[in-house]
């Protein structure tokens, strides 16, 4: 039977999803913050197929539990989102993070599970109408080195201009330079526009 770790804030939602899930997925946790999470994967003995996440976990994004790694060489499975934000950016966010799938709660526990088999056979699994734009957006973003790349996605992010600098570790003149030449590469005139995209 295959494992999966469910995190969300909300404990009817975790109970729920064990129960629904139980004739073909085992419960490997359950965690209702990130934190409870990452002690989960440090104690678990043998790695889940799938975690399932979602989005925002109070003040924190539930993807951010890339950060239970606890050095590079450690794996984690593929994590699926499980989100009340049905909008592109939301789903572009879980993109950029390295979700390999989102489900909308508003879909259908079938979609669900679909989504859960083909993220823990390798595959991805987003909403069909957002595909073609997450698309659209990768290819402008891959001319993007891995400064840029951060800049991007904290920017998309809400962050500014002072807040990314803090957090990289440059001066404030090296994110508006960098800032400059994503413009160019992207496409796009402006701030707003990048963070739109």
């Amino acid at each position: 039977m295959k494992t999966v770790i469910i995190i969300d804030e909300h404990e009817l939602i975790r109970t729920g999803l064990e129960a629904i899930l139980k004739d073909k997925w085992q419960a490997a946790g359950k965690a209702a913050t990130l934190e409870e999470a990452k002690a989960i994967l440090k104690n678990i003995t043998r790695i889940p197929d799938i975690i399932i996440s979602d989005l925002k976990q109070a003040e924190e994004w539930g993807i951010e539990i890339i950060g239970g790694k606890t050095s590079e060489k450690d794996t984690l499975p593929p994590i699926l989102v499980y989100s009340a934000y049905d909008d592109y950016n939301h789903v572009n966010h879980a993109v950029r993070s390295g979700a390999k799938g989102y489900v909308c709660k508003s879909q259908s526990i079938a979609e669900l599970i679909a989504a859960m088999e083909e993220v823990s056979s390798g595959k991805t699994s987003f909403p069909q109408e957002m595909n073609q734009r997450i698309a659209e957006t990768a290819s402008k973003t891959l001319k993007l080195n891995q400064r840029e790349q951060k800049i991007f996605n904290m920017v998309q992010l809400g962050k500014n201009n002072k807040e990314i600098a803090a957090t990289l570790n440059y001066a404030t003149s090296t994110i508006e330079n960098n800032l400059r030449i994503i413009y160019q590469k992207t496409g796009v005139k402006n701030r707003q526009e990048l963070e739109k995209l």
